[in-house]
């Protein structure tokens, strides 16, 4: 059979399946940007809270509602430090979704995320040894009143 009909018919198929194979990866494409972008918001979400855990932790000891615990302390810069390591797969996800020509919406409000933690644990890791002992003894006397509020001054 190769009446015009049948020909045009032919033509109008193959194109008709060939874009439907273009469509679907492009589906494809678009979900995964899609996924990128909730990955991208749970990071965010997850900073939020550590951010919540962490001066709620804080305030409670400075206003004496709780005694310091160098236990907690240590469990939250565990979770800033855990929270990093999906970050670079983020990122290079974020990437991928960049080089394919999508938009990601969250992708700033992510990478200020990263920079914070960042600081947040380099700021940690810089306080060890001596001067953690001497911050510790600080805290100690804050608690037992023997320090003045700078209020006071």
């Amino acid at each position: 059979m190769n009446n015009l009909a049948y020909r045009t018919a032919r033509d109008h198929v193959n194109s008709f399946a060939d874009e439907a194979m273009d469509l679907i990866g492009r589906h494809v494409s678009a979900m995964e940007c899609r996924d990128c972008e909730d990955f991208l918001q749970l990071g965010i979400d997850a900073f939020n809270w550590m951010i919540r855990a962490d001066e709620q932790f804080r305030e409670a000891i400075f206003d004496g509602r709780i005694e310091y615990d160098a236990e907690t302390d240590e469990s939250l810069s565990l979770l800033f430090r855990t929270w990093l390591k999906p970050s670079s797969y983020a990122e290079k996800w974020a990437a991928e979704q960049t080089e394919r020509g999508f938009t990601l919406e969250k992708i700033a409000q992510f990478r200020q995320c990263v920079t914070e933690v960042r600081a947040i644990v380099q700021n940690a890791n810089s306080i060890g040894g001596e001067m953690a002992k001497i911050r510790d003894a600080a805290i100690a006397s804050h608690r037992k009143g023997e320090t003045i509020d700078w209020e006071d001054q």
